[in-house]
């Protein structure tokens, strides 16, 4: 003769429901998860190809984004406050407010006049030379001042900020394959929400 337990008919066990509870809770965790990442992602596509959009060539040659003078850092004459690879954005300076520049701000110039080689170093010293304005300027990094005198005339931009690695990024950014990729995952973010509908629909049926 076998023996067997009868389960009580009223009261439920303590344990019955709470994995398909745990199961449940960690399936919204992972979508709300996989949500934020989405929109991050998605977010920081469009905003590198806003950024991509807005990095012109102005008529003299000079890489902009909205008006800003900007550049990438490629040498380490400023090493300790614009390293090699940061992404350097300026005031814009004037034909008037370039006469005015102070010793102890950082200004991006021309190499020589009319080049299209800039070069970001500090003011140390202001010199006029028969009534035309000229700075002398240092890299931080450097030893000594830089040999040649920069007219006011060949200042580009004023220092503003500079975005660390960013450069690098700028660099991508100009590739169509980046281009291509960013517009993908934009793409894909405005997706994700109906095909999870989709696939929701598909298992409940």
């Amino acid at each position: 003769m076998s023996l067997t337990t009868a389960l009580p008919l009223t009261g439920t066990s303590p344990t019955i429901g709470r994995p398909r509870i745990a199961r449940g809770a960690g399936r919204r965790s992972l979508r709300v998860f996989s949500t934020v990442v989405t929109v991050l992602v998605s977010v920081v596509a469009a905003l590198a190809i806003v950024l991509a959009v807005a990095s012109r060539m102005s008529p003299n040659g000079q890489a902009t984004v909205f008006g800003h003078p900007v550049m990438s850092m490629l040498s380490g004459s400023m090493t300790g406050t614009i390293n090699i690879g940061d992404f350097i954005v300026d005031d814009p300076v004037t034909a008037a407010q370039s006469q005015h520049l102070q010793v102890g701000q950082i200004v991006t110039f021309r190499e020589v006049a009319g080049s299209t080689t800039l070069i970001t170093h500090r003011i140390v010293a202001v010199k006029v030379v028969d009534g035309a304005v000229n700075y002398i300027t240092k890299g931080d990094a450097n030893n000594a001042p830089d040999a040649a005198l920069r007219p006011a005339s060949d200042v580009v931009g004023l220092y503003r900020f500079a975005i660390p690695r960013g450069g690098y990024i700028l660099a991508a950014l100009h590739q169509p394959r980046v281009i291509l990729m960013l517009l993908v995952s934009v793409l894909l973010f405005f997706l994700v929400g109906p095909l999870f509908r989709i696939a929701n629909k598909g298992k409940n049926q």
